[in-house]
């Protein structure tokens, strides 16, 4: 009998934010997310046929590093 001391490796699953999540962590507004979003000015995943949002906190992060600050 052979015992697996070592649970399978399962991938790592992004952290998915809303947009609310996302505003508040930015120090903006829900909407200035949305109209960001409309502008293609900040990383988003939006599921093919579906009018939903959502951020991967590692893009975001990596994305507020790489911008100009204003």
């Amino acid at each position: 009998m052979s015992t697996n001391l070592y649970p399978p490796a399962s991938p790592i699953r992004p952290q998915l934010l809303k947009v609310p999540e996302v505003a508040e962590m930015l120090g903006v507004k829900p909407r200035t997310i949305y109209e960001m979003v409309a502008q293609e000015r900040i990383p988003y995943r939006k599921p093919p046929g579906s009018s939903i949002l959502r951020f991967d906190l590692e893009e975001i992060l990596a994305w507020t590093k790489g911008r100009d600050p204003k």
